[in-house]
């Protein structure tokens, strides 16, 4: 319980002390508002926008889950594929590589004009950002698996689909938690970018008409939006790998951390 408040706790004082400078430096005039506002300002402006900035936050939402999603399923998938199949290995690797160098906020006006303005080509540049990462660690994970395992398995008598789900697959899961952590901030990311490009809704939206019309504080309510969404979808994935990878090296060492 106390470790519990540590980790809360600290992060929070840390936060409360550069809020409380920030606000102090307002106060004494050390900076223009239009440059930074106060917090005091941007708490308010946050509470007045509130139910707006929810629905801008709902659709970056989808878009961001939406372009995860289908990162972690191609991810996995191709990374099983180049991992098992040598033929696919040589064949598309180099392409996937090649994919990956493209840089992607390029990718975008192209995709709008292919797609055309909606939510697709926002998921599509979430897809890209999150998709080499995922697919690259899984990779690691499944060729990392010590090979005397795979002859003791076949020794008595696992096939290969029994192998990787009992076996190959949880092994794999410390390097795919990993990949998830970077990909769904990746994500994020491409869902924002793309609502650069072309958009009427969305957070991203939001942060191109506060530019627009200079208004710093809507800038700065757009950016508490992103950060608490980002925070919250990382904190959800870590969730995630806390049940699921529970029994990991990692996981036991930060257990025995915590009662020493």
């Amino acid at each position: 319980m106390n470790d519990l408040l540590a980790k809360i706790g600290y992060p929070i004082a840390v936060l409360v002390a550069i809020l409380a400078v920030w606000q102090w430096g307002a106060d004494k005039s050390l900076f223009p508002s239009y440059i930074l506002p106060a917090p005091s300002v941007v708490a308010l402006r946050t509470s007045a926008t509130l139910s707006v900035m929810f629905d801008h936050a709902v659709v970056t939402t989808m878009e961001i889950l939406l372009g995860f999603g289908l990162a972690v399923v191609l991810g996995v998938f191709l990374a099983w594929m180049i991992a098992f199949v040598r033929v696919f290995e040589q064949a598309f690797y180099p392409w996937l590589v090649f994919i990956q160098v493209l840089p992607k906020v390029a990718l975008g006006p192209l995709l709008v004009v292919w797609i055309g303005v909606g939510f697709l080509p926002k998921i599509l540049i979430s897809f890209l950002l999150a998709f080499f990462p995922i697919m690259i660690d899984t990779l690691v994970g499944l060729k990392s698996v010590p090979r005397d395992y795979i002859f003791l398995l076949r020794s008595m008598g696992a096939g290969p689909l029994k192998r990787f789900w009992r076996f190959q697959l949880p092994y794999a899961l410390p390097h795919i938690f990993a990949s998830l952590k970077v990909g769904i901030t990746l994500a994020a990311v491409g869902a924002i970018v793309g609502e650069f490009i072309g958009a009427d809704k969305g957070l991203g939206y939001v942060l191109i008409v506060a530019t627009g019309t200079m208004d710093t504080t809507l800038l700065f309510v757009a950016l508490v939006w992103i950060s608490l969404l980002s925070l919250l979808l990382f904190a959800m994935v870590g969730l995630f790998e806390r049940i699921f990878v529970s029994w990991h090296a990692v996981a036991r060492h930060a257990e025995l951390r915590d009662t020493v």
